[in-house]
Formats: structure tokens, sequence, C-alpha cells
């Protein structure tokens, strides 16, 4: 494993390098239905939180948020799931969030229960889901479409919006107002 400073500078490369914004349309995009369809999400299976197997095929349904984090950093996750919270706080009934650790040595699911405490995630709501590390590449280069596979550690300030089909229909950083609001208008038209 890299050691934090040197993991949060490769990671902050890789974001740099995927950093293009997904356009999902129009400033006046307020409907999941308008947006593109992008990719499909396969059911990939972790531990979250409470020590309990997640499995995404379970997510088929609902409309839901991932993301990435590692419980030590520092820099952009805190602020990333500050927003999480505040979207659990007020679409938490219809929407979910699955936040996957890129610290999966770490991260086990003892520190992702006390890090998730921290965000008030309701259980059920928000899963702080870790996998092995081939497996977490996976998911967010090929499922997610956040980094190239070539790409080992990632970090990135983006959410990516899911919809009950599993297909995921834009990303959103989180980091940006303007995306953050319409991420929101979203939402709400559900």
């Amino acid at each position: 494993m890299r050691s934090a400073p040197t993991l949060v500078l490769v990671l902050s490369i890789a974001l740099m390098s995927c950093s293009t914004k997904q356009d999902a349309g129009s400033a006046d995009v307020s409907s999941i239905d308008t947006l593109p369809k992008l990719r499909t999400v396969s059911a990939f299976t972790g531990v979250d939180q409470n020590n309990d197997r997640f499995d995404a095929g379970k997510m088929s349904g609902k409309v839901w948020i991932a993301s990435f984090f590692f419980s030590r950093c520092g820099t952009v996750c805190p602020a990333l799931n500050s927003v999480l919270a505040g979207l659990q706080r007020d679409f938490g009934d219809s929407v979910s969030f699955v936040s996957l650790t890129s610290d999966p040595e770490y991260d086990t699911p003892e520190v992702m229960k006390e890090y998730a405490q921290q965000y008030s995630a309701k259980p059920g709501v928000w899963f702080f889901v870790t996998m092995p590390l081939d497996s977490m590449i996976s998911v967010a280069s090929r499922d997610l479409g956040l980094v190239e596979p070539t790409a080992p550690d990632i970090h990135s300030t983006r959410f990516v919006l899911i919809d009950k089909t599993m297909t995921v229909r834009g990303f959103y950083d989180s980091a940006d107002t303007a995306d953050v609001s319409q991420l929101r208008t979203i939402l709400r038209a559900l």
C-alpha cells in the first residue's frame, strides 16, 4: 500500500486525468428521464460498514448515487461526504448512496462504520463498501466510468447518478455548486 501522501498525489493525478465533466444536457435538466444513458452497472459485491455482504444487484429498482472515498483522506473526501450527507438528509427516502473505499486495506468495516457515523449515514440508505482492490478498480472503470483501468488509484470529487435499471445517467462534481444544484433538481423530480 502506498503511503498516504503518495496515495493522495497519485489519486489527484488520476482525478485530473478524468476530470472532464459529463454534460447531462442543459442547465434546465429537471428529470432523470431526460438524461443520457451512459453505461450499465453490473452487480458487484463487497462488504459494508456493518460487516454485511453488499450486493449492488439489490440496488436495481432504486435510484442511487455512487462515490469513492477513503477514510484517511484529509482533503476532498470530507467535503464530498458532507455534500452526500446533505443529499441523504434531503432525499434519503427516495435515493440510496453507495460510497466505495479506494483504500480497502485500511478501510475495514469497523473503520468505515465509525467513519459513516461522522456523516450520520442512515442504515439501509447509505452504504460504505469495501472490496478487493482489483474489484474496486474494475467497478470504478468498467461499471462507473470514473477512471481508466490503467489508473489503479482513484479519488474523485464526482458522484455517479444511477437509475432504477442500473444505468449510469450522469456525473456531478461535489465541489461544483452548479453541478450539485442540478443534481438536487433532478432528485426533487423523483
